[in-house]
């Protein structure tokens, strides 16, 4: 996880489930509307939401507000 990031605990948890490969694929295939494409996520949070996790940070590219959805399972 990057040192500015941020997760709940139960965020965390999950997070650390996932894996270091599946962490970087999640990381790096997240949609920006400002850029109209694909990006990283940068300056991210974690937390949880009704059994999912929620990303939400800012587009490496226009530091536009980006979020990624990651499904409990």
């Amino acid at each position: 996880m990057s040192e500015d990031s941020r997760f709940t605990p139960p965020a965390e948890r999950r997070w650390s489930e996932l894996g270091a490969l599946m962490q970087t694929r999640l990381l790096n295939n997240v949609w920006c509307v400002k850029c109209h494409q694909g990006t990283t996520i940068a300056h991210f949070t974690g937390r949880m939401e009704d059994g999912d996790l929620i990303l939400e940070g800012q587009c490496m590219r226009c530091d536009g507000p980006v979020a990624r959805v990651i499904e409990g399972g």
